[in-house]
């Protein structure tokens, strides 16, 4: 059984999920080889997997873009981890919906 999936109790009821809501979180740093591994660990030790990551590099910047679902705790605590690692000059989190609503102004 994957840590994702929650054990039933004993009485065969499903025990309650924690609300996932839908984030992405865009990086950008700088463009050495070995960053965007670090940059998708913190996802491996949460157990998230993200959906869609998308990376552009040019010559100044390495651009990392992570949409994922998890706890609105766990996404601020990826958030905060990716912006503070060496190499890592911005990490902006918003949610699904900011998203869509940046877009459609």
């Amino acid at each position: 059984m994957s840590s994702r999936e929650p054990a039933a109790h004993r009485d065969g009821s499903s025990p309650v999920r924690p609300h996932h809501s839908s984030y992405r979180l865009a990086v950008a740093a700088e463009p050495a080889t070995n960053l965007l591994l670090r940059l998708l660990e913190p996802f491996v030790i949460h157990d998230v997997l993200p959906g869609r990551v998308d990376c552009r590099t040019d010559a100044d910047t390495l651009t990392v873009t992570i949409e994922f679902a998890a706890e609105e705790a766990v996404a601020v605590r990826l958030g905060q981890r990716l912006g503070v690692m060496v190499g890592v000059r911005r990490a902006d989190l918003a949610t699904a919906e900011e998203t869509a609503q940046m877009r459609a102004a």
